[in-house]
């Protein structure tokens, strides 16, 4: 019964970590946005009119301002999954035979639905 509550942990390290890898993500591609309008301003500096400038500033400032909010966001999408992670493992150790009853019907049900998937795009064709 031990390694089921492992495997829960496991699991929650695992979404955890694919949290993280897509807020990193969305940071890395929102900070390469940033960077090449702001080459981009800076190429055409010279020949555009100082408004530009104003609105490529606030687009950078917004830009910011989203990156803040979604480093944020994936901080308590952590400490959610870290808490779920927790209250599935202390459920696991209090009720082991129910915990393996739960993910043998969530299994079946998970199957069940494929089945059916699998039967009607074969019923498309």
């Amino acid at each position: 019964m031990n390694s089921t509550a492992k495997t829960a942990s496991q699991l929650a390290d695992e979404l955890r970590g694919a949290a993280q890898d897509a807020a990193d993500s969305t940071r890395n591609y929102a900070k390469n946005a940033v960077d090449a309008t702001g080459q981009k301003v800076r190429n055409l500096r010279g020949e555009v009119e100082p408004a530009v400038e104003q609105i490529a500033s606030r687009v950078q400032q917004a830009v910011q301002r989203g990156l803040e909010a979604a480093s944020k966001t994936t901080s308590r999408a952590q400490e959610r999954f870290g808490e779920a992670a927790n209250v599935t493992t202390r459920y696991i150790a209090d009720q082991p035979v129910r915990s393996v009853l739960i993910a043998a019907a969530a299994g079946a049900a998970i199957t069940a639905l494929i089945v059916l998937a699998s039967r009607r795009s074969s019923d498309d064709y």
